[in-house]
């Protein structure tokens, strides 16, 4: 007798069906309060830091409430207290991806210029695309993995359910 289990996944996350990360109302009140600032950033979003003077809360309640968003596929935490929109992250891996189909593979240089950052920012995105397994570096360049497709790169913008494997 085979069971078929079905996984759902929302962002980095893999979860069953029944799991999901919720907030509490006052958490829910705070991420209405950063998710407009970060989405606002766009490719250059504010530290944690800079989030929690302008929405005046304390750094690490601000890290908290991003952490849940994390688990909710609403962010992606780049580098430590760097959190970008996950429509941002989408947009990003569209540019990696035309950028690895026009030169064969990404280099920061070309990744740079493509996204108007400055290098050291370029590269915490490309680093932050081999972390989560979208992109291989080999010596300076970085190329997709062909087992990996970013979730929602087609559906960029729109407020799509999580993707389900089976």
């Amino acid at each position: 007798m085979q069971h078929e289990r079905l996984l759902f996944f929302r962002g980095a996350w893999l979860h069953l069906p029944e799991h999901h990360v919720t907030l509490s109302d006052a958490d829910q009140a705070l991420a209405d309060k950063l998710r407009p600032l970060i989405l606002a950033g766009r490719f250059d979003p504010p530290w944690v830091r800079d989030l929690a003077a302008t929405v005046h809360e304390r750094e690490e309640r601000v890290r908290a409430v991003l952490r849940k968003l994390v688990g909710q596929g609403e962010v992606y935490q780049v580098v430590r207290d760097l959190y970008y929109d996950r429509d941002a992250i989408t947009e990003l891996a569209a540019i990696l991806a035309t950028c690895h189909r026009e030169h064969g593979a990404v280099h920061a240089a070309h990744f740079r210029d493509s996204v108007g950052l400055g290098r050291k920012r370029s590269i915490q995105i490309l680093e932050f695309f081999d972390r989560v397994g979208h992109t291989r570096r080999i010596r300076d360049t970085h190329v997709l993995r062909r087992e990996s497709a970013w979730p929602a790169v087609e559906s960029a913008g729109t407020d799509s359910p999580p993707n389900q494997l089976s």
